[in-house]
């Protein structure tokens, strides 16, 4: 159910791009059993660890938001080096090995740390990157997520969605948020991506959604109309404080805010937010949130 979820999203946000994935990309994502999908002109390939079920605030939390596996690649030289990025999610106890194993491949770690509060089991995030030919760190990634534990973690549960207007909630969810929307077994999702920051990561111009995210997203809606909402983007140093504070007056609990790669400038932060709430209002109060955010363009 989520991998098919998490497709769908890529492949709608494709539809910024006129092009469909090139070869490499195909191979690059077929290496990490992924699916790939062209988003602001980068590879990207996708899939969510759907062997880890947690919940958030108790509520069953199974999106590509709280479970992602993502990489890209972008910004390739004359010798096929390009920009590699990484990301996924893992147990506690997995973090180490993984960690070791990244780096025995010779992959540079640039973040490790949590994302979320009050879940459970507990849910950490590890980030990556190298300056590598790209089929050649989707093989080393590939090695690395050997070390990964495939058994099924936390309960199965059955879908708490039982309100029949999820779908069309969303669609007014997106129309507050804007982006690229898609709804899918109760899960809403609006993907879009700050291109205004025009950032370069090890001096290399970076475009890729694993760089420049703006996710909204809400699931496991209840009877009451309440449901699990939450947000990612990424942010300036300077909008931390303002946007916290705007999150904060609405009662939006800020669950993260941290680096996620190393060696980019500008410097960019990521916030990642969370409450159980009406989608709409969810929506609105995060929406007048993003208003301190600038919409000039800012470079190195």
């Amino acid at each position: 159910m989520h991998n098919m979820n998490m497709n769908m999203n890529m492949n709608s946000m494709n539809h910024h791009d006129a092009k469909q994935p090139s070869e490499l990309c195909q191979k690059f994502a077929k290496i990490l059993d992924a699916t790939p999908a062209v988003i602001n002109g980068v590879c990207t390939a996708t899939r969510s660890r759907t062997n880890i079920r947690p919940t958030v605030l108790g509520r069953p939390a199974e999106s590509f938001m709280f479970v992602p596996q993502a990489w890209s690649f972008e910004s390739m030289d004359s010798q096929g080096r390009a920009l590699c990025l990484g990301e996924t999610v893992v147990l506690e106890e997995e973090a180490n090995p993984y960690i070791s194993r990244l780096r025995e491949l010779g992959i540079i770690v640039t973040a490790f740390h949590n994302h979320w509060i009050f879940e459970k089991p507990r849910l950490m995030y590890i980030h990556y990157q190298s300056i590598d030919e790209p089929l050649e760190f989707a093989r080393k990634v590939r090695k690395a997520n050997k070390v990964l534990n495939q058994s099924i973690v936390g309960s199965s549960r059955p879908s708490t969605n039982h309100n029949g207007n999820a779908m069309e909630l969303c669609g007014e969810f997106n129309q507050i948020l804007g982006g690229m929307e898609t709804f899918e077994d109760g899960v809403c999702m609006v993907m879009d991506s700050r291109l205004n920051i025009q950032t370069t990561i090890m001096n290399r111009r970076s475009r890729s959604f694993l760089t420049l995210p703006q996710m909204f997203n809400f699931e496991s809606l209840a009877p009451d109309g309440t449901a699990l909402c939450s947000g990612e983007t990424v942010i300036l140093q300077g909008e931390i404080n303002p946007f916290i504070s705007q999150l904060r007056k609405n009662n939006i609990l800020v669950t993260g805010f941290h680096n996620h790669w190393l060696f980019e400038d500008p410097r960019l932060m990521y916030i990642h937010f969370v409450k159980i709430d009406q989608p709409i209002s969810f929506a609105k109060d995060v929406k007048e949130a993003l208003k301190v955010l600038t919409n000039k363009v800012v470079r190195p």
